[in-house]
């Protein structure tokens, strides 16, 4: 039994809720084009119909422009990149047109295997509970034993709940999903933030990367990777330095495998994300989003502990 090719299956039916009579895209690239290929077998035998288009790798910036117009004629998108769309605009205009959208960016055989058949159930319920906390705060308060103390303001701000099920019309998130997220206040949050996991889109952390932040912007950073991690941010708008999200992962599948797609949805860790959350609800615009994922973290959400050292402990 092809295993990705069945996972590729379930993840069709059961997180888009693709069915015959409707067109799934699957947008991909020229790095990707085999495993995309495993899904759109998988959607074709299941009756619905599928295409694959396949562009350059992007790693920044907007998508093609012939892949962002397929989009307007599919029910269903299921994006297979070496980059992310995830926060481009043609994005954001196929969501609102109603499109149903998965974005899988530096998917592998091994994470569609190891990951798309999680219970869905429980990350939604925990999802949900956690989102709600989140809709309800005025300040998020994080601390590690390796160093970190940041406080995050969100008052006004609705969370939301990345649980997989994306089966109604404008529906989107990631795949494999398991996360509760809000968009902070982008122009405040105070302290220090000592990122021990992973950077997407920069590198997995042999050495803590120690992040000082000042009314919700990056205005320090020390560590062996500084200056390189400098340079990173340099690339992009200036926007790329503030801070953009919250996010807690919920799904106890992943394990942390040096791929953002997948870490940020570890059971027990927290990510900050700096850059673009116009798609999550914020008031930031950058050609640019990026998180830093947190081990063992302790997070209070106004009064109440929710993790303790990457535990769960919140009320239900």
């Amino acid at each position: 039994m092809n295993s990705i090719y069945e996972s590729a299956k379930i993840s069709i039916k059961a997180c888009m809720g693709a069915k015959p009579g409707e067109k799934l895209l699957i947008l991909t690239d020229t790095e990707q084009l085999a495993l995309a290929a495993e899904f759109v077998k998988a959607g074709n035998d299941l009756g619905v119909e599928t295409v694959m288009v396949c562009g350059p790798v992007c790693h920044s910036g907007e998508m093609p422009e012939l892949s962002r117009a397929s989009l307007s004629e599919a029910d269903v998108c299921m994006m297979i990149t070496t980059g992310s769309f995830t926060h481009t605009k043609g994005r954001a205009e196929a969501t609102e047109r109603g499109c149903r959208i998965a974005s899988m960016p530096g998917i592998t055989g091994e994470i569609v295997e190891k990951t798309l058949g999680a219970d869905y159930d429980q990350v939604e319920h925990i999802g949900n509970i956690l989102t709600e906390k989140l809709t309800n705060a005025e300040t998020i308060h994080i601390t590690t034993e390796a160093g970190t103390d940041l406080t995050l303001y969100c008052g006004g701000r609705e969370g939301l709940a990345d649980t997989g099920r994306l089966t109604k019309k404008g529906d989107f998130g990631n795949l494999p999903a398991g996360e509760a997220m809000i968009a902070p206040i982008e122009t405040k949050g105070d302290g220090v933030l000592v990122v021990d996991g992973v950077i997407a889109d920069f590198k997995v952390m042999e050495e803590p990367l120690v992040i000082t932040f000042k009314d919700g912007r990056i205005v320090k950073t020390e560590g062996p990777d500084a200056e390189k991690f400098n340079e990173f941010a340099d690339q992009f708008e200036d926007t790329a330095r503030n801070v953009c999200e919250f996010g807690i992962g919920t799904n106890p599948s992943c394990k942390i495998m040096g791929n953002g797609l997948v870490d940020e949805k570890v059971f027990g860790t927290i990510h900050i994300a700096c850059g673009n959350n116009l798609f999550m609800g914020g008031q930031q615009d950058c050609d640019m989003h990026y998180d830093m994922i947190i081990n063992a973290p302790t997070v209070w959400i106004d009064d109440e502990c929710v993790l303790e050292k990457g535990n769960y402990i919140y009320k239900k």
